[in-house]
């Protein structure tokens, strides 16, 4: 049995030289013997490192072909994990960014005031734009907050929306309550805005209810997936 260093160790490696450009994308690796003679290591270490390599989209392997680099493309997470959109991003290795920002000042509507327990007669802001991944569009996201908590001018210049709320308002948000509900791509014109290939697909749609540790609700959000480029996983125990 490997000891789990030994695969970390060849894991971590290839991963730094795909990332910093030694192995460009669409490179044949070496076979398994020249490569785990290079590496120092047994060839069932090797293959156990390319396996999870697979899994997460760095290589392709083709049987009888041989082992080709390709760049993960699909951002995978778990349910379970709440996390924000950039921090998400940034762990796949790739860069986050925002385009097309509408930032509006709003009454909300009869649904979004219940959802966040305000009158109907109180205002929001309302944040819509696209989410980018090394400049790709991913997912198109809406989220609303109630004006009461932006004590001054909404500033808002960041990339992520928490990072916002917790170091500018001071709210950290603890946990939040998700609906997922697939939508066809062609609602509100989104696969355009994911530069899908065609509008009769199906999209994600991740809708989320953020609350702060207080049990307030903070601020709803959609978030439209295209399935081209996110997965979404969660770990089933048996009980």
């Amino acid at each position: 049995m490997n000891h789990p260093a030994k695969y970390e160790y060849v894991l971590n490696k290839i991963k730094d030289m795909i990332e910093q450009g030694e192995i460009k994308e669409g490179e044949r690796l070496p076979s398994e013997i020249e490569y785990s003679k290079l590496l120092g290591v047994s060839r069932a270490t090797l293959r156990e490192a390319l396996r999870i390599l697979e899994d997460e989209g760095y290589v392709k392997r083709y049987h009888g072909v041989g082992t080709f680099v390709t760049r993960p493309r699909v951002i995978k997470s778990g349910m379970e994990e709440l996390i924000s959109i950039t921090r998400l991003i940034e762990k796949q290795g790739m860069r986050p960014g925002t385009k097309d920002v509408l930032i509006e000042r709003v009454k909300p509507t009869e649904k979004e005031a219940a959802l966040m327990n305000i009158p109907v007669e109180d205002d929001i802001f309302r944040i819509q734009r696209v989410r980018t991944a090394d400049d790709i569009p991913v997912l198109y996201c809406i989220d609303r907050i109630p004006a009461k908590y932006v004590k001054k001018e909404f500033n808002f210049n960041k990339e992520s929306l928490f990072q916002y709320l917790q170091e500018d308002l001071g709210i950290y948000i603890a946990y939040a309550v998700s609906d997922v509900i697939p939508v066809k791509a062609k609602v509100k014109n989104i696969y355009k805005k994911l530069e899908m290939k065609s509008a009769s697909g199906v999209l994600l749609l991740l809708e989320q209810l953020h609350f702060d540790e207080n049990n307030n609700p903070i601020f709803y959000s959609s978030n439209y997936f295209s399935p081209e480029k996110f997965r979404f996983y969660i770990v089933r125990k048996r009980v």
